[in-house]
């Protein structure tokens, strides 16, 4: 993947309401996984940025150790206002990480939005050991989630080429920079703790629509998590027989999450802000 393919990338679409929308992409993730939902915005009349995080991509991930969690926030921020200026109907929408970011900055006075879409949003570490992060980074700088891999087994595949799209998972060497040369910077761990921690407290205004969308077998936000978050929130919550890949466009269920977004992104005749 060329480093063009994961930069911020934006879309311009003339329409006879101004739209517009940000677009944040998970962790470890680039706006390269958002382009379709991107493009698909775009091609319904809404102006779309889908914004490079911090620390994320082949530049930036060497200073993901030091990033914290009020850069990513500065970020999108910053983005959110650049892309949105003029706009009479703003939409923010985040996916994984970048779904705990969209609703964290969607309390912000500055940015409150007119919708927010929430696409498996990762509020919640599952593990039980992620309450030992703000001591673990001092003590264990870097940790290898992709350690003593069986490259046979279908869902393991599944999972790395989702993360790598194009790699091949059949090469030696490849094998090899999964198991021993991919690792995460535990502060980075620590800080997309922190974010998830700022967004469940986050509260929003009464006039921001708001939705989630859940994949039915999605280990990684877990059903119960976006369930329990709708609650907190008053979101409506639309589930979908999906893994944690709702933004990839050859997924069964990708045509009723391109529709759940567009339904937020584009407003209804007479409707604006």
């Amino acid at each position: 993947m060329s480093i063009d393919e994961e930069a911020t990338f934006q879309f311009h679409a003339n329409g006879s309401t101004a739209t517009a929308a940000l677009l944040l992409h998970g962790y470890m993730g680039t706006p390269r996984e958002l382009r379709p939902l991107g493009e698909a915005l775009a091609a319904a009349g809404v102006t779309t940025r889908g914004e490079l995080l911090p620390g994320f991509g082949k530049e930036g991930r060497p200073q993901l150790g030091r990033v914290r969690a009020e850069d990513w926030l500065d970020a999108a921020r910053a983005a959110w206002l650049e892309v949105t200026r003029g706009a009479a109907h703003r939409t923010l929408i985040g996916f994984s990480m970048g779904g705990a970011l969209a609703l964290t900055l969607a309390a912000d006075p500055a940015v409150r939005p007119d919708a927010l879409v929430l696409l498996a949003p990762y509020w919640r570490m599952a593990d039980r050991r992620a309450v030992l992060l703000p001591v673990a980074h001092f003590v264990m700088p870097r940790f290898q989630p992709f350690g003593k891999l069986d490259f046979t087994d279908p869902a393991t595949r599944l999972t790395l080429a989702e993360a790598v799209p194009g790699v091949d998972l059949d090469d030696p060497d490849v094998q090899r920079s999964f198991q021993e040369e991919m690792t995460v910077p535990t502060h980075s761990l620590h800080q997309l703790r922190r974010l998830g921690l700022r967004a469940s407290r986050a509260r929003l205004a009464p006039q921001t629509s708001r939705v989630i969308v859940q994949g039915l077998q999605d280990p990684t936000t877990l059903p119960q998590d976006s369930r329990d978050l709708s609650r907190m929130i008053g979101a409506r919550l639309i589930e979908v027989p999906a893994d944690h890949m709702l933004v990839d466009q050859n997924a069964p269920a990708w045509e009723r999450v391109r529709d759940a977004v567009l339904s937020r992104a584009v407003p209804k005749p007479g409707q604006s802000g």
